[in-house]
C-alpha cells in the first residue's frame, strides 16, 4: 500500500510540474524583465502579477487565454502555453503616463505622486542614442543642459544648477563636498548605456533626500540583475558600437548578465573617443562671425605659435575620451531577501576646457595656451541588502553601504608662460543608508528612512616649468589643511487614499550638517582665520495631493521646502578667477532654502491625446550669489598678474523664481505620434534686481513619429528662445566673449532619427542631427553645438 501511494504522489507531481509552466515576461528591446505585469486568464477571469524578476507559475491555467498588460506597454495576448515560455512586451505607440517611479525611493504608481516627474526607460535610450547622459536628459525637452566643454553637460532644473540639483544612482548620492556653485559637468560620469531606467523629479526633493536637492533630483538606476527558476546558468546580454560624424566619435558598449536560481552577475563595460567637434556653419547675418574659431595655440620648437584654424567650424581643441566600467553581483538569500555588490569606475582622458581656450586678454590675443580637466575618476562601491518581507515595521527594507573615491584636477598655463599651474583634489565619501516601506493599511503607506554621511576632502598645488620640469609648490584650490563635512538624516514619509478621488501625502526630513576646514600654509595668502567650522541643521517639508474628480484626470498641488549647507566649495575654495575678478572664501555662510509652490494637471483623452502642465513658484532665502568682497579689508588683489575685483559666495538675502512646463501627445492614427514638450522659467535677486545666473530662456522639443513592428521614424525639432543682453545675469555678463552683443540667440534645429529591428536580435539605428547646419550656442554654454551630423549604431542583444 506505502509503494502504491508512493507512486500516486510521484505521478500527481509529476503531471503537476508538466502543466506548472513558468512565463517570464521580458521587454523586447532590451530583454529585461518585466515586473508587476498583469496576466488575465481569460475563462477563470483570474489576474495575476509578475515577480521582480518578471517570472509568474501558471499551474493548471497554462492552456487558458491570456491577455498580458503592464502600463508602460502594448497588451499581447497569449493563447495556449505548453512549455515555459517568454513573451515580448513593446512599448506603445502613446505612451500612458501610468508607470513606477522612485520620488519615495520605493517603486509607486505615479498617478499617486503630486510631483513633475521625467521617466527615461532603457528603450527611449536605446532609440535616442545620446552620447552622454547629460545629452539623456537633454533629449526630453525638460532639462536644458549648459556645457562649458564637449566632455561636460551640466543640467539646469527650474533656475537650479550644479551643487543645488541632486544626483542619485542606486540610492546613492553622488554629490559631494566640492560640488560647486557654478555650472557642474559631473553628470556625464554615468553612462546611459549602463542604465535600466532614469527619473527627474522636479522641484526641491530635500523632505526625501536632504540638502542639495533645491531645483530637484535626478535618479539614475543601472542594470538590474535577473534570476533564472532552476539551478541551471542562463546568459543574456547587449553589444553597441556608434560612430557618429561632427565629433568623430567612435563607442563601443557590452554588458552580460549570468544567472542562476541563487546567483546573478551583470558586467558592463562602455569605451567612447571624440575628436575636436564641428559647429554649424549656417550664421546670421547680424552675427556672421559668431563661434568661429580663428585661431589656436599650439607650442613649436619650445615656443608657443598662435595658428590659424584652417577649418573655423572647427572647435580645437574639445576632444576627449572616457571608459565606463561596471560589475554587479547579486546573491538570492531566499525569495524574500537578497545581497548585491556593485562596482561601478569611470575614468577619462585629460578634458580640454574649450570655453578658457578662446578667451582673449584686453589686447585680443588668446590668453590660455593650455586649460584642461585632468582624468576624472569616479569610483563607487556599495553592498545593498533588501528584504520584502512583510512584519511589525516594515513590508520592504533596503540597507545600502557605499563609499565613494573621486579625483579631480584643473591644469593651466599662460600664452608664453613656462608654468603649468596643477591643482588637484581627492574626495573619499562613505555612507549608510537605511529605507523601509511599510503599508499601514489598503489606503495607507508609510516610507521612513536614516542617512549617515561623510566626505574628506585633501587637496594639492603645484607648478612645473615644461621647459626643465622642475616642480614648486602653489596655493590649493581648497584649505591644505584638509576639510571634513559630514551629515546625519532621519525622514518619513506618509501617502493615504482619503476617498476614490483624492490622494494625500506628506514629507518631512531633519538633517543636520557639520563642516571643518584648516588652513595650514600661510605662505601664498595671509588668511584671517586658521580654521572654519559650521554647524547647520535643518528641517524640510512637503505637502501634497492628487484629486482625480474623472478617470484619466489628474490635478496635483504641491507644497515643498528645500534645504542647502553650505559645502567646502562654497566656504573654504581658496581661490578661483574667473575674468576680471577672483573669489576668496567667506567663513559667514548660511544655510539656503528654498519654499515652493506648484500645480500641475494631466488629462488623458480616449487614450489618444495626453495633455499635462504644471505652473510653479519658489521663493529663494539666504541664497547663495557671488557678490562684491573684501580680502583683509581690500576690494581689488593681484591674482595671477591681474588686477581683480574680489568677490565671495554672500547670502543675499531673497530671490525668486517662476516657471511652466507643458506637455502634449496625440496618437494621430495607428502608426503616426505627435509629441512636444515646452518648458521656460525666469527669476530675480531681490536686493540687487538683477537676474539669476541660472534660469534658462524657453526651450523644447517638438517630434512626429512612425512607429510599426519593424521601423520607428521620428522627425523633430529642437529650440530655445532669446534671452537679451539686459537679461543675462552679472557673471554672465562678465564673459561676454561667450555672448552677442544681443545676448543669448535665439535657434532651432531640424533632425530626423530611425530605428529598424533587423531580427528579434539586431536592431540598426541611424540619425541626421541639425539638418540646416545652424550655428547656435545653448545659453551659458562655452562651446558651440554640433552642426550637421550623422550618427549610425548596431546594437545586438543575445
Amino acid at each position: 500500500m506505502n509503494f502504491k501511494l508512493s507512486l500516486f504522489v510521484i505521478l500527481f507531481c509529476l503531471v503537476y510540474s508538466a502543466h506548472s509552466q513558468l512565463l517570464s515576461i521580458k521587454d523586447e528591446l532590451t530583454q529585461a524583465p518585466i515586473k508587476q505585469a498583469s496576466v488575465l486568464f481569460q475563462n477563470s477571469n483570474k489576474i495575476v502579477t509578475t515577480d521582480e524578476f518578471g517570472q509568474v507559475y501558471l499551474g493548471g491555467t497554462a492552456s487558458e487565454r491570456m491577455i498580458i498588460s503592464h502600463p508602460s506597454y502594448s497588451s499581447v495576448l497569449v493563447f495556449d502555453v505548453s512549455t515555459d515560455t517568454i513573451v515580448y512586451l513593446s512599448e506603445p505607440f502613446l505612451e500612458i503616463d501610468e508607470v513606477v517611479v522612485s520620488a519615495s525611493k520605493w517603486e509607486q504608481d505615479r498617478s499617486e505622486v503630486p510631483n513633475e516627474i521625467l521617466s527615461i526607460s532603457a528603450k527611449q535610450i536605446a532609440r535616442n542614442n545620446p552620447q552622454t547622459s547629460a545629452d539623456m536628459l537633454g533629449q526630453s525637452g525638460q532639462v536644458f543642459i549648459q556645457k562649458s566643454q564637449m566632455g561636460g553637460g551640466s543640467p539646469m532644473i527650474r533656475g537650479f544648477s550644479a551643487n543645488a540639483v541632486l544626483i542619485m544612482m542606486d540610492g546613492i548620492r553622488i554629490n559631494n563636498a566640492i560640488y560647486r556653485g557654478g555650472n557642474l559637468q559631473n553628470v556625464i560620469m554615468l553612462d546611459p548605456n549602463l542604465l535600466s531606467e532614469s527619473e527627474v523629479i522636479f522641484g526641491p526633493g530635500s523632505s526625501m533626500y536632504g540638502s542639495d536637492a533645491l531645483g530637484g533630483v535626478m535618479d539614475f538606476h543601472t542594470l538590474r540583475p535577473s534570476f533564472t527558476d532552476d539551478k541551471s546558468f542562463e546568459s543574456h546580454g547587449t553589444g553597441m558600437m556608434r560612430f557618429s560624424l561632427a565629433n568623430l566619435e567612435r563607442t563601443g558598449h557590452f554588458h552580460l548578465n549570468i544567472q542562476n536560481k541563487k546567483w546573478s552577475n551583470t558586467f558592463g563595460v562602455t569605451f567612447s573617443e571624440y575628436d575636436d567637434l564641428r559647429e554649424g556653419s549656417n550664421r546670421t547675418s547680424k552675427f556672421p562671425d559668431y563661434g568661429k574659431r580663428f585661431e589656436y595655440i599650439k607650442r613649436i620648437n619650445g615656443q608657443d605659435r598662435i595658428i590659424p584654424n584652417g577649418d573655423v567650424n572647427k572647435q580645437r581643441f574639445s576632444g576627449y575620451h572616457q571608459y565606463n566600467i561596471m560589475n554587479k553581483l547579486s546573491y538570492r538569500l531566499s525569495n524574500e531577501s537578497s545581497l548585491t555588490y556593485m562596482l561601478y569606475y569611470t575614468s577619462s582622458s585629460n578634458i580640454p576646457r574649450y570655453d578658457r581656450l578662446i578667451e582673449r586678454d584686453d589686447q585680443g590675443v588668446l590668453e590660455s595656451a593650455e586649460w584642461y580637466y585632468g582624468p576624472q575618476q569616479f569610483l563607487l562601491n556599495a553592498l545593498t541588502f533588501a528584504n520584502y518581507s512583510s512584519n511589525a515595521f516594515y513590508d520592504g527594507i533596503k540597507i545600502i553601504l557605499s563609499s565613494q573615491h573621486v579625483e579631480e584636477s584643473r591644469h593651466d598655463r599662460k600664452y608664453q608662460a613656462s608654468s603649468l599651474r596643477s591643482r588637484t583634489e581627492q574626495v573619499g565619501v562613505y555612507a549608510l543608508n537605511v529605507d523601509l516601506d511599510k503599508k499601514i493599511s489598503s489606503r495607507s503607506e508609510l516610507y521612513y528612512g536614516a542617512e549617515l554621511l561623510l566626505n574628506g576632502v585633501s587637496s594639492e598645488g603645484q607648478k612645473t616649468d615644461i621647459n626643465t620640469h622642475l616642480v614648486s609648490p602653489t596655493s590649493t584650490r581648497y584649505p591644505d589643511g584638509g576639510s571634513v563635512y559630514a551629515s546625519a538624516a532621519t525622514y518619513a514619509n506618509f501617502k493615504t487614499r482619503l476617498n476614490e478621488e483624492v490622494m494625500f501625502t506628506a514629507g518631512l526630513r531633519y538633517t543636520y550638517v557639520h563642516l571643518k576646514s584648516a588652513f595650514d600654509d600661510r605662505s601664498f595668502f595671509d588668511f584671517p582665520y586658521d580654521e572654519i567650522e559650521l554647524n547647520n541643521d535643518a528641517l524640510s517639508g512637503s505637502l501634497g495631493a492628487v484629486i482625480s474628480p474623472v478617470k484619466n484626470l489628474r490635478w496635483n498641488l504641491l507644497f515643498s521646502t528645500g534645504f542647502r549647507s553650505p559645502n567646502v566649495d562654497d566656504v573654504g575654495k581658496v581661490f578661483d578667477s574667473e575674468p576680471g575678478s577672483v573669489v576668496v572664501p567667506n567663513e559667514n555662510l548660511s544655510p539656503e532654502y528654498t519654499f515652493n509652490y506648484e500645480t500641475g494637471i494631466y488629462w488623458a483623452l480616449a487614450n489618444r491625446v495626453t495633455l499635462d502642465g504644471t505652473l510653479y513658484y519658489t521663493q529663494w532665502r539666504d541664497a547663495l550669489v557671488r557678490s562684491p568682497f573684501t580680502f583683509n579689508g581690500q576690494s581689488t588683489i593681484v591674482y595671477d598678474g591681474v588686477p581683480s575685483d574680489v568677490e565671495a559666495l554672500v547670502n543675499v538675502g531673497e530671490a525668486y523664481i517662476w516657471g511652466y512646463s507643458l506637455g502634449l501627445s496625440a496618437k494621430l492614427s495607428r502608426h503616426f505620434v505627435f509629441m512636444s514638450r515646452i518648458s521656460n522659467n525666469d527669476g530675480e535677486d531681490q536686493i540687487n534686481d538683477t537676474p539669476l545666473r541660472h534660469t534658462n530662456p524657453l526651450f523644447g522639443h517638438v517630434s512626429l513619429s512612425y512607429r510599426s513592428k519593424k521601423l520607428t521614424l521620428e522627425g523633430y525639432t529642437d529650440f530655445q528662445g532669446k534671452r537679451t543682453w539686459n537679461e543675462l545675469a552679472p557673471s554672465e555678463q562678465a564673459k561676454a566673449y561667450l555672448y552677442t552683443t544681443d545676448g543669448a540667440l535665439a535657434w532651432y534645429t531640424l533632425n530626423i532619427r530611425s530605428a529598424f529591428q533587423v531580427s528579434n536580435e539586431l536592431q540598426i539605428t541611424a540619425a541626421l542631427e541639425n539638418i540646416l547646419d545652424k550655428h547656435y550656442r545653448p545659453y551659458s554654454s562655452g562651446i558651440s553645438a554640433a552642426g550637421i551630423n550623422g550618427v549610425i549604431s548596431a546594437r545586438y542583444t543575445f
